[in-house]
């Protein structure tokens, strides 16, 4: 639990890095929104081509432990590149690159999750996600401060040493901890087993369709609140770093206690109230002023919306075969990462029209739409 957790803490480690330096690509290479958003996009679908091909490797062949180290050295590679980078095209590959090897980390570490912990996996994934939300809400504080006082390009180029200890720490640590290596099944078993279990699962459809929604939303969120805060509100490095914080912080603690609130009383409320008051303060949010008001919307949203990814994983692995465990993860993590890239360039070709505030209208009603659709969820028996 320990070492995935602290692993996936560092991959969103640098999605918060993203998040704050985004603005400062903007200004140096001369976007528009529209360009900003397109780049975005073509991260998301990279992601979902790492989502989609890693978690049937792992159901087929294992190679748990191999794709993880994969993962983080990719990731430390990718940014140190950007570090490095002068012109937009060369952008429109790292960025994406940076995405597949960043979500190559989350079907084989949940799907261990799931396994070791089967009784408590609302829980398990919770603490997975919690961590995962510190990453992300300490890394526009202390980015925030390096960009000040070195440059974005500097700081960037120094976060090859993060995945570095991430990689090293799985190559030695894991081998100990246990074998977490699946069993390798035989190809026929597995494609019968996801076509009858997996792709006519009606209730599997409904919680994918909530987690598609609740991403184009998140996607939304990290592409244009830094713009948001940056060009409306007109806050510097270290204050958009000091708000994007609240933003995951405020997840962090709650995450774990709502996936187990989730275990003991269901998923499906959950998700609906949660989704139905993140979807009403992001519209609060466009009408808050900076300081307290503002402060107080961001810990709002993020404490029903950044909390909802374990309980929505969890929900899909209630109603799939465990071994299958991985595959129903990507399953849900590639259609999240297809569709949501179509957010950051509908968002920002709304922004560059009509405001940016209007693509945080945007936001809000997809929000407000996955709620709806969580009311349609009939819970089935579980397949643990």
């Amino acid at each position: 639990m320990a070492l995935l957790s602290f692993g996936h803490m560092a991959s969103h480690w640098y999605i918060g890095v993203f998040m704050l330096v985004l603005p400062f690509i903007k200004k140096d290479f001369m976007l528009s929104f529209t360009e900003v958003g397109f780049m975005i996009s073509l991260r998301s679908l990279a992601g979902a081509l790492g989502n989609s091909t890693s978690g049937i490797v792992v159901d087929l062949i294992g190679k748990r432990q191999l794709i993880l180290i994969i993962s983080a050295t990719g990731l430390g590679i990718c940014w140190l590149g950007v570090g490095f980078a002068h012109a937009y095209p060369l952008l429109l590959v790292l960025f994406p690159l940076s995405t597949l090897f960043n979500n190559l980390w989350h079907a084989p570490s949940m799907g261990i999750l799931s396994e070791v912990y089967s009784e408590r996996r609302g829980f398990a994934l919770g603490i997975h996600g919690a961590t995962a939300n510190i990453g992300q809400s300490l890394a526009p504080v202390v980015v925030g401060l390096l960009i000040t006082h070195l440059g974005w390009r500097t700081a960037l180029k120094s976060h090859m040493v993060l995945s570095a200890v991430v990689a090293l720490m799985l190559l030695f640590a894991l081998p100990r901890l246990g074998n977490f290596d699946s069993v390798r099944k035989g190809r026929a078993v597995l494609w019968e087993m996801i076509r009858n279990k997996l792709l006519r699962n009606r209730a599997l459809l409904l919680i994918t369709m909530v987690s598609v929604l609740r991403t184009l939303g998140q996607r939304g969120i990290e592409t244009f609140f830094p713009l948001y805060l940056a060009d409306q509100i007109g806050l510097n490095p270290v204050w958009i770093g000091f708000y994007l914080s609240i933003l995951t912080f405020s997840s962090t603690i709650p995450e774990p206690a709502m996936g187990w609130l989730s275990d003991q009383i269901g998923r499906r409320t959950i998700l609906w109230i949660s989704l139905m008051l993140s979807g009403l303060s992001i519209i609060a949010l466009t009408r808050a002023p900076a300081g307290i008001p503002l402060m107080a919307c961001m810990a709002f949203l993020g404490f029903f919306h950044y909390s909802l990814r374990p309980i929505i994983f969890a929900f899909a692995l209630d109603v799939t075969p465990a071994e299958i465990g991985a595959t129903t993860v990507s399953y849900v993590f590639t259609w999240n990462q297809a569709i949501s890239s179509v957010a950051p360039i509908l968002g920002g070709f709304i922004a560059d029209v009509f405001g940016i505030q209007y693509a945080l209208y945007l936001i809000a009603g997809l929000s407000l739409a996955a709620a709806f659709v969580a009311g349609f969820i009939k819970t089935p028996e579980s397949h643990s």
